[in-house]
């Protein structure tokens, strides 16, 4: 039974870093503080906590953490 559960959880842990960098590379977040939209390091889109596409982040602008939403465009 615990090979089972072990042989299920591999391609679930090989994919999400692969699919958090998509996340990560696709389009910008929108800081709702200040308005500046960047692309955020990996790791603090790894461990952010979300809903949905919208990830609780510190701006690297402001310095200020909130909501940011993602936005596909710069302009």
């Amino acid at each position: 039974r615990i090979l089972l559960i072990l042989l299920g959880f591999i391609p679930f842990a090989v994919a999400i870093p692969f699919l958090i960098k998509i996340e990560q590379t696709a389009g910008y977040y929108e800081c709702q503080k200040c308005g500046h939209k960047y692309i955020p390091t990996f790791n603090s889109v790894m461990w952010a906590m979300h809903f949905g596409r919208t990830r609780y982040m510190k701006c690297p602008h402001c310095g200020k953490k909130s909501w940011q939403k993602k936005v596909i465009s710069k302009v």
